[in-house]
């Protein structure tokens, strides 16, 4: 009877170990984002292998939910076709949560909703009476998000897609009547879009300045990018400046002419150690001839990380349409 009811339990945690072995790992791939929704603000966010492997860090600004959403997704652009890392969140509580990352073709789920059951360790030690508190604070809304996970998920895109920021504003007469309103309307909805060229950035050690695409729309051009700061110290921008010149040294008409944007969305003046930032600069639409191209010139504010990235005339002149 004994040997009967410990094989019963063996199984029982096995199954249970199983679960949540498989509830740990969040698939991610090239053509679809993987959200994860926490059950409070993110705080810190750490990725293990951010070569191939992308989040989109959380906005708590933009509304009222996106500060608890996380997004992952794979870099469509990268070569792996097998890949695996971790990914680990702190939310406002002190919560952790520890993740498998891996990168599958289709994932079989797209959304996950966390609740602080699967945080592994509190980083304030909160237990006993602390985490009860905290549990009981929580509850309603956990009991709320198991039994309609499908309204949580119209709730957040309807919050996402509220009346001031909804893409279906960005008309003709819009662009017509207002057309600084309409090129946010399309920065904000295109700032966080996969990138579109294949890794092209300029790196000075552990700074990156990523170009993500170029985009044309109405009568302007869209340059995204996307500033990465791997060291420790935050990097002070002084400014983000675009010239066109020649592409060949020493040419007696090698002169710069420097051309201003008609709209900046969210170009950042500090990029925090161990981050990134992601903006849009859009300009009046203009070509370039084969001996011609853009240099993007970054200068850091009381220092010397300064970067030079370098945009021929082939993708200036054949920018993604939208």
């Amino acid at each position: 009877m004994k040997g009967k009811l410990f094989f019963i339990l063996v199984l029982l945690l096995s199954g249970k170990l199983t679960a949540q072995a498989f509830s740990d790992t969040l698939q991610i791939s090239k053509d679809y984002k993987t959200i994860v929704i926490f059950p409070e603000n993110i705080s810190e966010s750490s990725i293990g292998n951010d070569f191939g492997f992308i989040v989109d860090l959380p906005k708590s600004e933009e509304g009222k939910y996106s500060g608890r959403i996380s997004k992952l997704y794979y870099d469509e652009l990268a070569t792996e076709k097998e890949n695996t890392t971790n990914y680990l969140v702190i939310t406002d509580s002190g919560n952790v949560y520890d993740f498998l990352v891996k990168l599958v073709d289709v994932p079989t789920k797209t959304t996950w909703y966390i609740n602080p059951k699967m945080s592994v360790a509190n980083i304030e030690g909160a237990s006993g009476r602390e985490a009860k508190k905290y549990k009981q604070k929580t509850h309603s809304s956990e009991k709320l998000q198991e039994q309609n996970e499908e309204g949580l998920v119209k709730t957040v895109i309807s919050e996402k897609t509220s009346k001031d920021n909804s893409i279906d504003r960005a008309t003709k007469e819009l662009y017509e009547s207002d057309p600084l309103e309409y090129y946010r309307l399309r920065c904000y909805y295109m700032q966080f879009d996969k990138a579109k060229i294949s890794r092209y950035f300029s790196r000075l050690d552990n700074v990156f300045l990523w170009l993500k695409g170029v985009y044309f729309n109405e009568d302007e051009l869209y340059f995204q990018y996307r500033i990465e700061n791997k060291e420790g110290l935050d990097l002070d921008i002084n400014f983000v400046k675009h010239q066109i010149a020649t592409n060949y040294k020493n040419s007696s008409s090698n002169q710069k002419l420097g051309i201003e944007p008609v709209f900046v969305y969210k170009q950042p003046k500090t990029v925090a150690g161990k981050s990134e930032n992601h903006f849009v600069l859009v300009f009046k639409k203009f070509a370039l001839d084969e001996k011609k191209e853009v240099v993007v010139e970054l200068d850091e504010e009381s220092g010397n990380r300064n970067l030079s990235l370098k945009i021929g005339h082939e993708i200036i002149n054949n920018p993604i349409h939208f």
